[in-house]
């Protein structure tokens, strides 16, 4: 005599995969909000500010203003922002750090005025199209007479817990999160090419805190 087959089991309760799809969304736009508010990157905003306030200081700078248009003449060539921060910056983005300072209209305008021509690398070419400026470098054979640089430093610190409202509706009160500020600086030089004396120099700072907004 055959046995009685299984009774069939009850197909999943539709509110029941329902719930847990929901739960998953949740987790993840949970965990993508996290990773949001925890940025503290350096945006291209960040760089133009800066370089808005450094090359304010270069234009009433002794180094512009006690020369005139009968100076000796000087060829200044920048090199790239060496990043010591703990952003990563393409090669593109160092040059163009430093463009948005020397290459300024503004600038270019005043150091003409002042018989300082600005010489850009070749190689650097692509780079300075994409800050949307130009230059017209000089005859290569002119050797520079002083050297633009610039270092971009970070430092990272961790601020007193603050409340987590939302955090302490899910696990009751009391539950905060850690607040984190990033400190950006920005330094320039110029540099006689042969003695290697600092003949002017500039700073800008900024910072991120952890939901990136920007403080001045």
């Amino acid at each position: 005599m055959s046995r009685p087959a299984p009774p069939a089991r009850a197909p999943a309760r539709p509110a029941a995969a329902a719930r847990a799809c929901a739960a998953l969304l949740a987790c993840a736009a949970a965990v993508a909000c996290a990773a949001q508010q925890r940025t503290t990157l350096l945006r291209a905003s960040d760089t133009l500010l800066s370089a808005q306030r450094v090359l304010e200081q270069l234009a009433q700078s002794d180094f512009i203003l006690m020369r005139t248009q009968s100076s000796e003449r000087l060829v200044l060539r920048p090199h790239p922002l060496e990043n010591l921060s703990d952003n990563r910056l393409s090669r593109g983005d160092q040059w163009a750090a430093m463009a948005r300072v020397l290459l300024d209209p503004r600038v270019l305008e005043l150091l003409r005025s002042r018989n300082i021509v600005v010489q850009m690398p070749p190689l650097a070419s692509d780079a300075v199209a994409r800050a949307g400026l130009t230059v017209r470098e000089p005859p290569a054979e002119l050797a520079p007479t002083h050297l633009f640089t610039g270092r971009l430093r970070s430092i990272t610190r961790a601020g007193a817990p603050e409340a987590d409202a939302g955090a302490g509706e899910r696990r009751g009160a009391g539950s905060e999160r850690t607040q984190r500020t990033d400190r950006y600086f920005f330094e320039y030089t110029i540099i006689d090419a042969r003695t290697r004396a600092v003949e002017w120099a500039g700073s800008a700072e900024l910072a991120r805190r952890a939901h990136g907004s920007l403080i001045d």
